[in-house]
């Protein structure tokens, strides 16, 4: 899954890539019909067959797990649909989609489906982040749900604010799923995987400089199946399934299994842990239920390793560590010629002074294409503390060597 993500990532990229069309239809072939046929097939298969609560975590487990017991405040960064090659995994609930995933991912005592298909936790809905938050408040107080998206346009004082106080909180980042589930720009999602991780990060790193928060954990709702060919109607699955089921393309949640060729079920009560009489049906391929509208390369959902598994990144930073870098300076005057002996030019620190960029002094001075100095040297000390440009810049006096150049 990792390398097909980072073909196509690499593919894409290419201005011309008529050369590369037979590699692309071997690496498709390869994937589709030897890799995925046979990885979802045995997944299933494995199901069946074994009890995966005696052999990996589960998602239903997530907060018992890793957050009950931990004594410093935990900043849980969920990105949704961001799949297992990421790091350690644990195995999702099923159906495998947002809602149901970010249930489970909320501390509780049960989990519901109800005849609405309306996920509840301990009888509470979940679909907004405020009734997220009430949900987890009821189990630890001092806590709070907030979008990725409204932190990233947070000051330093205001992104603090969040944080002081808590003991946990759940951050919800949606860049993944958000491209890969539009018809428009589902073919994005590889690149969308790369920005996820990269915001991701950098994330962690603002709030641990400048929020004094040291424990993160970056998880998943659930992953994702994507496929660059289009898919052909023998890749549809025609179901049976009654008016009243929950249809969804690689899901049926109904009240009776459908038996049929290329389709497997799940009883409800061992998924939840709870007496749920429903049953989920799923294909045992990376084939999809025949229904209409949306998208059809990006799909979750189904009982899949790359629908089901997600990852548990545990990340501590080390206390009083931060990444520094020293202060940049950068000539601003435009000149493109000098005519004189003695001439001044304009400098700009880059930015101001804080807690990562460090004072720094530089020696500034010319020299000539055989290494001579040809000009005096102009100490200047880069401690701008200013917010403004304009209160940054400076300008430096240069007297040349008097002889012809």
């Amino acid at each position: 899954d990792q390398q097909y993500r980072k073909f196509y990532y690499n593919y894409d990229q290419l201005n011309e890539n008529s050369h590369f069309e037979k590699v692309r239809d071997l690496v498709e072939n390869i994937y589709t019909n030897e890799f995925l046929a046979k990885s979802v097939y045995n997944w299933n298969v494995g199901l069946k067959k074994a009890d995966p609560s005696s052999s990996m975590p589960l998602q239903r487990n997530f907060y018992s797990k890793y957050i009950q017991s931990s004594k410093d405040r935990v900043v849980v960064i969920i990105s949704d649909a961001m799949r297992y090659e990421v790091g350690e995994s644990m195995m999702s609930i099923l159906p495998s989609y947002a809602l149901r995933g970010m249930g489970a991912l909320l501390p509780h005592k049960s989990l519901e489906l109800t005849q609405e298909n309306k996920v509840l936790v301990d009888g509470m809905p979940c679909d907004s982040l405020k009734q997220r938050e009430v949900i987890l408040n009821s189990y630890t107080p001092n806590s709070r749900c907030i979008q990725f998206d409204d932190l990233k346009l947070m000051k330093k004082m205001e992104l603090r604010e969040v944080f002081t106080g808590m003991d946990v909180v759940y951050v919800y980042h949606n860049q993944i799923d958000a491209r890969g589930d539009k018809l428009s720009t589902e073919n994005e999602v590889f690149t969308a995987c790369y920005e996820a991780v990269d915001e991701v990060f950098t994330m962690i790193k603002r709030i641990s400089t400048n929020a004094n928060t040291l424990h993160f954990i970056v998880t998943s709702d659930h992953g994702f199946i994507y496929k660059r060919d289009k898919l052909q109607e023998t890749d549809k699955i025609i179901h049976v399934a009654d008016k009243d089921a929950f249809i969804n393309r690689r899901f049926i949640v109904a009240e009776d299994a459908l038996e049929d060729d290329g389709i497997t079920s799940y009883s409800m009560d061992k998924i939840l842990g709870n007496k749920d009489t429903k049953w989920v049906s799923v294909p045992v391929s990376s084939n999809v239920f025949k229904v209409t509208g949306g998208g059809q390369n990006f799909v979750h959902g189904g009982s899949s390793p790359q629908e089901m598994l997600v990852p548990v990144i545990d990340v501590k930073v080390e206390k009083g560590h931060a990444d520094t870098r020293p202060a940049q300076i950068v000539l601003v005057s435009m000149v493109q010629k000098i005519t004189n002996l003695i001439s001044s030019l304009d400098f700009i620190q880059s930015e101001p002074v804080s807690d990562v960029i460090k004072e720094t002094s530089y020696k500034v001075f010319f020299i000539s294409e055989d290494n001579e100095k040809i000009s005096n040297e102009c100490i200047y000390i880069a401690d701008k503390k200013d917010n403004d440009p304009s209160k940054r810049i400076f300008r430096l006096k240069f007297n040349f060597k008097n002889k012809q150049y």
